[in-house]
């Protein structure tokens, strides 16, 4: 699966905006990194959004996350003969590699930083807010983009697994220059109080036994080819297509 690099997944959605509502989404972005900053988190944590911050922050399996605005105008051209594209609507643009399924990703973000969700996407068209959480399934997997390639330098290890892979790397170097010349009854005693310390950096890498596309099973009619075209990074989503209902087949009907 192109979205999929062993334990990672490659997430890219493309929601549209109002041209006149841009200007608020960089002022909320660019007050972003204040929220973050050790001195409001410290003093200002009390405010439902700096905390909401700070608990983006701690969802470990996360690997990278960014939203970036799209002028209506600024779209490729991959040839000078080809047509400048100028859309109605200014685009958010969120990209994300995340460990585990695309359904624990979302539920995540509706479960732990709703108000943060509807902040960011509430200038969108149709966004149905993160709660309940099959709306906002529906919306996100309807502006998403799947991945043609999605490249891994670690496919085999979690986020957490990279960071506690360099916090052991520091603590072996430590543990090296300490125990330079020590006796072997030393070194032993010392050798066992350094696993002791470590042990929560030792844990298993590789990839996963079974990896199911949720999104697949949730759903289904979202995989057809004339969707995927639609999806596709070089066509931008109209706004008309955020929220169509997938049309019935024959002999098939909706609840």
């Amino acid at each position: 699966m192109p979205n999929i690099s062993g334990k990672a997944y490659g997430f890219t959605a493309f929601t549209p905006i109002k041209r006149w509502k841009t200007p608020f989404v960089r002022l909320f972005f660019w007050s972003v990194p204040i929220m973050s900053s050790r001195f409001v988190q410290k003093y200002f944590g009390w405010i439902h959004l700096v905390k909401a911050q700070q608990l983006l922050l701690e969802l470990s399996f996360i690997h990278f996350a960014r939203w970036s605005i799209v002028k209506h105008d600024f779209w490729p051209r991959m040839s000078k003969v080809q047509p400048k594209d100028r859309t109605r609507y200014d685009y958010l643009m969120f990209c994300s590699n995340f460990n585990g399924t695309w359904e624990q990703y979302i539920d995540a973000f509706s479960q732990v930083i709703p108000d943060g969700m509807n902040m960011i996407w509430r200038t969108s068209e149709q966004f149905p807010g993160a709660q309940p959480i099959t709306p906002f399934l529906a919306y996100i997997r309807k502006v998403q983009c799947d991945c043609d390639y999605y490249y891994g330098a670690y496919p085999g290890a979690t986020a957490t697994d990279v960071r506690q892979s360099l916090r052991l790397y520091e603590q072996l170097q430590v543990f090296i220059a300490r125990t330079e010349g020590m006796d072997a009854t030393r070194f032993a005693a010392e050798w066992r109080r350094f696993l002791f310390t470590v042990q929560d950096c030792l844990g298993a890498t590789g990839a996963d036994p079974v990896i199911i596309d949720w999104e697949e099973l949730l759903f289904p009619d979202q995989k057809r080819p004339e969707d995927l075209a639609v999806r596709g990074l070089h066509t931008p989503v109209s706004v008309d297509q955020v929220a169509a209902p997938a049309p019935v087949r024959a002999g098939e009907s909706h609840a």
